[in-house]
């Protein structure tokens, strides 16, 4: 399938160098099937909550990049005794690094509720880059993470998927992860539902690994595009 996430832009060309851990899945069939991954130079884990394994048709991975999509172990493995989510739901998972002293996500609150208000944040979250087809339902930043709820009505994110979705932005290590839950188009999830699998998906993200708290000192939405953390999130 083609994949057009476009908040984060990562190619999705990105060749791995080194062993790629999900060469062996490569192909489907497997008994088993991988709930966690480890993805770039700065070893962020990338982990599904329960019934949540990584796809890896759809995943691509390298030292500065990660393009991972989670999908239902049971299916991704062939196996029907493997767990199963209890919604019927696809996560995506995009990693790019940090830049040096910009302001963390917590940190920004207003700086990005401002910019998907905007008509470039509402474009850079439209499949085809026109913004008068996305509506943003809600955002709201918690535990220093941004989430952000929109349809948009041009194309799904991706094939087979409801054009509705949850997104959430995480500081991790000396990364940026934006983590994604998209219903499918027969069986959608309501909008409660998908906010808690992405909670889900955040405390797994979360768990064992730091998150970067210390950046540059809580700016104005002006300064915070200055600095870079909007270059960083959206290109």
């Amino acid at each position: 399938m083609r994949l057009r996430f476009l908040l984060l832009l990562i190619p999705l060309g990105i060749s791995a160098c080194g062993d790629d851990p999900l060469a062996s899945f490569i192909g489907g069939g497997s008994s088993k099937a991988l709930s966690e991954i480890t993805v770039t130079s700065d070893r962020v884990v990338l982990r599904g909550p329960t019934g949540f394994c990584v796809d890896p048709k759809s995943s691509q991975h390298g030292p500065s990049q990660a393009f991972v999509v989670f999908g239902n172990c049971a299916a991704i493995s062939g196996n029907d005794e493997q767990p199963q989510p209890f919604v019927n739901a696809i996560a995506t998972a995009s990693v790019l690094p940090s830049r040096q002293n910009s302001p963390a996500i917590g940190e920004s609150e207003v700086a990005l509720a401002e910019f998907f208000a905007s008509t470039s944040g509402k474009a850079v979250l439209s499949a085809d880059g026109n913004a008068d087809s996305v509506e943003i339902l809600d955002s709201f930043s918690r535990n220093g993470a941004f989430f952000v709820h929109a349809r948009d009505k041009s194309a799904p994110v991706l094939p087979g998927t409801t054009n509705t979705y949850w997104r959430g932005y995480f500081d991790v290590k000396n990364s940026v992860v934006a983590l994604s839950v998209l219903g499918l188009k027969n069986a959608p999830v309501g909008s409660a539902d998908g906010l808690q699998t992405l909670y889900d998906f955040g405390n797994a993200l979360m768990e064992g690994q730091a998150s970067r708290t210390k950046g540059a000192a809580t700016q104005a939405s002006g300064d915070v595009a200055k600095t870079g953390l909007l270059r960083r999130l959206f290109g």
